[in-house]
């Protein structure tokens, strides 16, 4: 009872530095739930998770696209941004001249929600250089070649896949025809055409 009766005291004496000392409190406390609420809602909401692309392409595999001297030469991990994430894994066929090394390649743009699904089938058609590809039939939703580049984008379910596949030092001259066995190796086979938005 002393100890109850003591605090009284205290509080009717120091009322002032009581009540200053809990406002302080309750506005750091409603700024750091403001900041924590700002954070979570600027955040991207990963529903999906990403691909990683040498998950899609092994080192295996790339040994019996290129031969047994196959050398990596890029493995990164998805990395987000917004609401996509973009991974790359890359291998050569080891060859020590690069004007004759051989290059594998995949690049994977995966949705990871709903926004960014939505995001690599716009980009997947507005980025499509007009003029200077081939459409590709059979192979995911919906698959172009570009000409100019040698690379083949594939759009699948919720990753937009780009494969590039021959000489390294002149990609112009890479083939559909090399690009698509490379693209059945990293994915399975679909009937498609390009979507329109």
């Amino acid at each position: 009872m002393r100890f109850i009766n003591t605090c009284l005291s205290v509080l009717r004496t120091h009322k002032q530095y009581v009540v200053t000392c809990t406002v302080v409190i309750a506005c750091v406390l409603a700024a750091a739930a403001l900041i924590l609420l700002f954070v979570r809602s600027s955040t991207p909401k990963l529903v999906y998770d990403p691909v990683a692309a040498c998950s899609l392409f092994t080192a295996s595999e790339a040994r019996e696209l290129l031969g047994v001297t196959a050398l990596q030469s890029n493995d990164t991990e998805p990395e987000i941004s917004g609401d996509t994430a973009i991974s790359k894994c890359g291998y050569t066929d080891g060859n020590r001249n690069t004007e004759q090394m051989v290059v594998a390649a995949v690049i994977v743009r995966s949705g990871i929600n709903e926004n960014g699904v939505a995001e690599n089938k716009e980009d997947f058609v507005r980025l499509q250089p007009r003029g200077s590809t081939e459409i590709v039939q059979n192979l995911g939703d919906a698959a172009y070649f570009n000409l100019t580049n040698g690379q083949l984008s594939v759009l699948d379910g919720k990753q937009w896949i780009i494969v590039s596949y021959g000489v390294g030092s002149t990609p112009e001259a890479n083939t559909k025809e090399d690009a698509i066995r490379l693209a059945t190796v990293v994915m399975p086979s679909g009937a498609g055409e390009i979507p329109n938005f």
